[in-house]
């Protein structure tokens, strides 16, 4: 029997960060691309394929190397991606019509510091922001990840993925831009 749906996978490159791990790899995606992956409640860990392992302090030196590593996605602090068609389709992030804002925010956690454009319907509300959604991972635009301990870390992405449960202040920064 032939099967009806349509559904592609791919390998996309990303960067993931944990507090302590820098790991960049591939992680095969079907068409609902990284939020599909990290939404997916069916399995806790997330296959890298080609996966180069660093510490955050040094992540330019790789410590250790692996055609196929597993990472745990509730220690997952950021994924950063290269495009921003790597995220998902825009169904998947939000649902309806709305008109869409764009804050500039300042996240903080223990390690890293993050800087970028939310998009977000309406006024911004924070409740929501950290309780809304089937994911547990914000989507920053035009993102500048820091680490506050390690300034060798600096990385600036078109979309960045950050797990709310590692959030330690946040701050809207200026008027949003519709």
């Amino acid at each position: 029997m032939l099967s009806t749906t349509s559904s592609f996978s791919r390998l996309i490159p990303v960067e993931f960060l944990t507090l302590s791990h820098y790991i960049l790899g591939q992680v095969k995606v079907t068409n609902s691309a990284m939020m599909g992956v990290l939404s997916d409640r069916t399995t806790a860990f997330m296959e890298v394929s080609e996966a180069n392992l660093a510490r955050v302090q040094t992540p330019d030196s790789i410590i250790n190397y692996s055609p196929t590593m597993w990472v745990a996605k509730s220690r997952v602090v950021a994924v950063c991606m290269g495009k921003k068609d790597y995220v998902g389709p825009a169904t998947i992030q939000r649902g309806g019509y709305q008109s869409i804002f764009r804050y500039a925010i300042t996240l903080t956690t223990t390690v890293y510091e993050l800087q970028g454009l939310l998009e977000w319907p309406g006024r911004f509300d924070f409740s929501a922001l950290m309780a809304e959604g089937t994911s547990d991972f914000i989507i920053i635009y035009n993102a500048v990840l820091v680490s506050t301990l390690f300034p060798t870390l600096h990385i600036e992405r078109p979309a960045i993925l950050f797990h709310r449960s590692f959030l330690d202040t946040l701050v809207v920064t200026r008027k949003p831009v519709e």
